[in-house]
């Protein structure tokens, strides 16, 4: 399940420093140079783990081929690719298909799937809306129509 509480700028900003410090970077190292405390890194470590940016071994992170490869003009494709292969942006893409899914519908189904971030309805709602905000929408995997309080996937986006 892909975390909470980070954010694609602060996952560039990490790849940023891995790749400065020639592919690879200690966690202590890293915790220091991004002035991010440990259990804020941890996520955001995670987070480009899921997305096939790093590898961790034991404290060190290394960076993959296609974190390497990660540049201002590819981000968004590289990061749509591995939002849409990481949950729940997966389970959302198959369900909303080639259609329009309301948030209720949508979160109802992600559940009846066992995917939820909070056992709490309202926090879950709340918690979700925003990881899909923040990441499915801002990377143009996912479009949401504030009016109709629904999601769709967007498709052939550059």
């Amino acid at each position: 399940m892909f975390p909470l509480g980070t954010g694609i700028s602060r996952v560039r900003a990490i790849i940023s420093i891995v790749k400065e410090r020639g592919g690879h970077a200690g966690m202590s190292d890293l915790a220091e140079e991004s002035e991010e405390d440990i259990d804020d890194l941890l996520p955001l470590i995670e987070a480009c783990k899921l997305l096939g940016l790093v590898t961790v071994n034991k404290s060190e992170l290394k960076l993959t081929r296609k974190g390497n490869a990660l540049a201002f003009s590819n981000f968004s494709k590289t990061i749509r690719e591995g939002l849409a292969s990481t949950e729940p942006f997966k389970s959302v893409l198959l369900i909303v298909g080639d259609g329009k899914v309301s948030t209720a519908d949508l979160l109802s189904t992600l559940r009846s799937k066992g995917i939820s971030l909070h056992e709490d309805e309202i926090v879950n709602s709340q918690q979700m809306k925003k990881l899909l905000l923040r990441w499915g929408v801002r990377s143009k995997l996912l479009a949401y129509d504030i009016e109709n309080d629904s999601w769709c996937a967007k498709r052939n986006s550059k």
